[in-house]
């Protein structure tokens, strides 16, 4: 005797097979790169502002490290990443 299982769908649902949100296999700087140049969609998820918004964050944090008043790129951390680390804490609520 042969059984067979049947997935029953409310009327109108088509099931899809799942699509992933994000292929980057990359961490980083090479991740907050790739963000920033190739998924201008995911950054806003991500780090909770467009690619424009953190690009002129930078660029500030950038002008004030000039004046010796901010931020700038430690040892081996650059500061695009700084930024994104911290971004991406705020918005998920991982540490």
């Amino acid at each position: 005797i042969a059984t067979t299982t049947q997935v029953v769908l409310p009327l109108g649902q088509i099931h899809r097979a799942p699509e992933p949100y994000c292929t980057l296999a990359l961490s980083g700087h090479e991740w907050v790169m790739e963000l920033i140049i190739g998924y201008l969609k995911c950054i806003h998820c991500e780090l909770g502002m467009y690619v424009h918004v953190f690009e002129s964050l930078i660029n500030e944090l950038h002008a004030f490290c000039n004046n010796a008043l901010g931020h700038t790129d430690s040892r081996y951390v650059l500061l695009e990443e700084q930024l994104a680390i911290f971004l991406y804490s705020c918005v998920t609520g991982l540490t």
